[in-house]
């Protein structure tokens, strides 16, 4: 990514981001090391399932309104498609939450807290850890991304070395979390959908002061953005986000099925607000021609002059930065220690918060684009997670399916990926993800082939 426009917009106000940078650390370690804490190994990850609707969905909330997300890919999309932005990213974030409000109440009466635990429960324990692999995977790839996106607005401005920034930002979290696993990020949560919400107005009244409109931006034309683009992101988000284990945590902790409703009420609200309006906003307010959301966020950032507004914008970047990390690193460090371990414990699960940061961290380190991390991580959701989390509710499919597909379709999407993005195969109109089309119909191939073969445990089960 390109650091050079955010050293350029905020170099006279580095002081002021590391003090805030420095005072937000201090802020979040606080109020994490009050917190409750819980020594049960599996109340480390479930909060013994007594979270309330309007925690869990300020959570959830905070974790989307991520700065990498909500924030400039939100905007992004916008820049790059004009109104039909709200198809890339908003309307499908828009009808999964919408899905999970009608489904809440029968998805947290489920007796089980975990994906894996779920399809081990119907289809055998190998089944299970297959299912644990490419979540570990894909929320390893969405923190360190996130996390890349943070170094690229930040780094330069606080005078640091980008894998400093990103070591600082990993090994924070990691002492948060080691406190009190989910309750940490949940408190850390609620402080940064206050402090990103902020955000928002903070550059959408800098952009306001700043421009005329982008009329660009205002426009739905077909030309810029294909519908079959449309179609397969659809394909690529709706059914993974249908599957995506983060939601799913936020409906299990929550203490009955009401509450979990209210939880994806309040999430369904801030998504219309955070996930379409104000990003759609603050894109019709960035000069014509502008296309990258993170030059977007910078160029907004250096209209902001004012100490009190600048001291506000920076700890808001640096909420909106952290408040994905944690939950996309809580997610693995579970998966890793929860799903994946015979033998549950306390220290294994600080140790599971450890590893998964510092292959964040890697990932962060060595990550080059936003859209590939996105798709391509969403894509194995869909081919992977989706299909075999469906099998559990509805009468489709078998056991010799459902392994087909948790082993194979993380390769051959990654495959796909790969023989797309170097030129072998592409699809017009399809922008460079028609390996996720190919990929998903592969993944039905081997769930309803799999499926037609009887085994002997099929028919046990």
């Amino acid at each position: 990514m390109d650091y050079s426009i955010m050293t350029q917009a905020t170099s006279g106000t580095a002081g002021i981001y590391i003090v805030v940078f420095v005072a937000y650390i201090v802020l979040v370690l606080g109020f994490t090391f009050i917190s409750k804490r819980l020594s049960d190994p599996d109340g480390f990850w479930t909060e013994n399932r007594s979270v309330s609707g309007l925690r869990a969905g300020i959570s959830l909330s905070a974790t989307f309104m991520s700065i990498s997300w909500s924030v400039v890919y939100g905007i992004e999309v916008f820049l790059q498609y004009g109104l039909g932005g709200f198809f890339v990213l908003s309307l499908p974030w828009i009808v999964v939450l919408g899905i999970f409000f009608w489904l809440a109440p029968r998805i947290r009466n489920i007796p089980v807290f975990s994906q894996p635990e779920l399809i081990s429960g119907k289809f055998g324990k190998k089944a299970g850890k297959l299912a644990a692999l490419p979540i570990l995977l894909v929320f390893i790839i969405w923190a360190g991304a996130e996390m890349d996106v943070a170094a690229s607005l930040l780094a330069g401005t606080m005078g640091m070395s980008q894998p400093l920034l990103l070591f600082i930002i990993a090994t924070v979290i990691a002492i948060y979390m080691s406190f009190s696993g989910t309750n940490a990020v949940i408190v850390t949560d609620v402080i940064q959908y206050i402090l990103v919400a902020l955000f928002f107005v903070i550059i959408l009244q800098a952009g306001f002061s700043s421009r005329p409109v982008n009329p660009a931006v205002l426009k739905l034309d077909f030309h810029r953005i294909q519908p079959l683009f449309i179609v397969l992101t659809f394909i690529a988000y709706l059914p993974g986000w249908l599957a995506e284990t983060d939601i799913w945590i936020r409906l299990q902790i929550t203490r009955n099925g009401r509450e979990a409703r209210k939880a994806m009420g309040i999430s369904l609200l801030n998504a219309i607000l955070f996930v379409f309006i104000m990003p759609f906003l603050v894109a019709a307010f960035l000069p014509a021609g502008m296309t990258s959301g993170t030059k977007g966020v910078a160029w907004l950032l250096a209209q902001v002059h004012h100490p009190v507004f600048v001291a506000l914008a920076a700890i808001g970047l640096i909420a909106a930065s952290m408040s994905t990390i944690d939950t996309c690193v809580n997610v693995a460090a579970m998966t890793l220690s929860y799903d994946l371990t015979e033998k549950r414990t306390l220290n294994r699960n600080i140790a599971a918060i450890w590893i998964t940061a510092a292959l964040a961290f890697l990932f962060g380190v060595y990550s080059n684009s936003l859209k590939d991390a996105f798709y391509l991580s969403s894509g194995i959701l869909s081919t992977t997670l989706f299909l075999p989390v469906l099998a559990c509710y509805l009468p489709v499919g078998k056991k010799t399916g459902v392994i087909a597909v948790l082993a194979l379709a993380p390769i051959l999407t990654i495959a796909s990926y790969a023989l797309e993005k170097y030129g072998w195969f592409a699809i017009p109109g399809a922008n460079g993800i028609s390996y996720i089309l190919i990929s998903f119909c592969a993944a039905l191939l081997l769930f309803f082939g799999g499926s037609a073969f009887n085994s002997k445990e099929d028919m046990i089960i």
